[in-house]
């Protein structure tokens, strides 16, 4: 299998210096992700051989995991969707081994494989950065089906509610994010979601950035203006006062 392997990252765990590991395929189809090929690719074997520029097998991630382990704290697993990935239970192993802590990033759709990666000591991450990319209700407009997208809305509920009692119970550390996407995210959903949280959650906004988008069309799109994100975060804050624009 090829991942895609940043071998040093100051911004991928808070507050460690870490490895991040992009694990091939996913389940929706956001048309501002910036992860397209790796959204795109097979979850079994990666990007297609003709397209292995930049990419590396996880042989050479464990290598690199063990070269550096005086160097860097933690592995951040991200994507695509890593829950997904037949690869995703070796390599919190091979992390857990070394004394690295682990994160994960998801977008919330696969809760019954959150629920049991959290319930075993032995896999838990330490930390699970979810992405929550407009109100439930509307993500039937970013999967690759309608059916699908509906269905993937119910489970972000169900993965809200298992990540809260997570949190609660101090067991795993949670992030909340959310990008500012124009047409996705605007003052309505921001209220949603932030009903759906809980007052001390640790909610982190992101603006939209044009170019590279999995989504052509969205090239074109003009982010909001510095006056109208801080707004939009300000509304937030009504719900989560700790919400805040990266």
């Amino acid at each position: 299998m090829l991942v895609g392997l940043q071998k040093t990252s100051l911004v991928n765990f808070p507050g460690r210096v870490c490895a991040a590991v992009f694990l091939p395929g996913c389940n929706l189809r956001c048309p501002f992700c910036h992860n397209g090929e790796l959204a795109m690719a097979s979850v079994a074997s990666g990007p297609p051989s003709g397209n292995a520029d930049g990419y590396v097998t996880l042989d050479e991630v464990y290598a690199h995991l063990e070269r550096r382990r005086g160097v860097i704290g933690a592995v951040t697993i991200s994507g695509g969707e890593p829950l997904l990935s037949p690869a995703l239970d070796g390599l919190i192993q091979k992390a857990k081994s070394l004394s690295l802590a682990v994160k994960i990033d998801t977008n919330g759709t696969l809760p019954d494989r959150l629920a049991a990666l959290l319930a075993d000591p032995a896999r838990r991450p330490d930390m699970v950065a979810i992405d929550v990319k407009t109100s439930p209700a509307r993500y039937a407009e970013l999967a690759i089906e309608p059916e699908a997208g509906e269905r993937a809305g119910r489970e972000l509920l169900r993965s809200l509610e298992i990540l809260r009692e997570a949190g609660e119970a101090g067991t795993t550390r949670v992030e909340y994010r959310t990008v500012l996407a124009p047409g996705l995210v605007g003052e309505r959903e921001i209220r949603e979601i932030g009903g759906l949280l809980h007052g001390k959650a640790d909610w982190e906004f992101a603006q939209f950035s044009p170019g590279n988008c999995l989504d052509p069309a969205w090239n074109d799109r003009e982010p909001y203006g510095p006056a109208e994100a801080a707004r939009l975060v300000e509304i937030a804050r009504e719900r989560v006062p700790g919400a805040r624009l990266r």
